[in-house]
């Protein structure tokens, strides 16, 4: 969810099932999750421009359609169908990221209490605001305009979003500049001609 749709971690969090239109391919961002200490509470969207649509890809309609549950139910919930507390996020969190390589392993002291909990092992090396700015990232390589992307990402500030993507172009033409001395190098080794 993260990935294919480019939501805060809040966001993902707060999604019920009645919040995906799966015969419009779209996902309506009502509400986030808010963490205050170790509960969770249904909060307000960061700003008014979070409250929007964001496309769902096929491939991530083909996920979720066979989890589906009822309208009210939430995406990421308890046995008993409330939102995750922090520290259930913090562990799922943290087994995905084992799962995927993308943690530093933590030297546990001795008389550590419950050595065995995950967050005392690791420290995860990928946060959920990563995916955010790899989405952002996908709709700029793609050629999606920046007022759309705003839009699709709940900026409310078109400067935010504008200069994510100044900031990919820099990128994009700091990358083309190694290449072309690559190309260079190359060329005069195979004779330059």
């Amino acid at each position: 969810i993260l990935y294919y749709l480019g939501v805060r971690r809040g966001e993902a969090l707060g999604l019920k099932w009645g919040d995906f239109d799966f015969a419009a391919d779209q996902v309506h961002i009502l509400r986030d999750i808010d963490f205050t200490g170790s509960t969770s509470s249904v909060g307000t969207l960061k700003t008014a421009a979070a409250d929007r649509f964001i496309p769902v890809p096929a491939v991530l309609k083909e996920m979720l359609l066979p989890r589906r549950e009822s309208a009210d139910a939430y995406v990421f919930h308890t046995p008993s169908g409330a939102p995750l507390p922090q520290a259930s996020y913090k562990r799922m969190w943290s087994r995905l990221m084992v799962a995927c390589g993308c943690v530093e392993w933590r030297e546990i002291a001795p008389g550590t209490s419950r050595p065995d909990d995950i967050l005392k092992q690791v420290k995860p090396t990928l946060t959920p605001h990563y995916f955010r700015h790899n989405y952002v990232t996908l709709l700029y390589e793609s050629g999606v305009d920046p007022l759309i992307a705003m839009k699709i990402v709940g900026h409310t500030d078109y400067q935010t979003t504008a200069n994510i993507y100044t900031h990919l172009k820099e990128e994009t033409l700091r990358r083309a500049s190694v290449n072309m001395e690559k190309v260079f190098a190359d060329r005069e080794k195979g004779g330059g001609k």
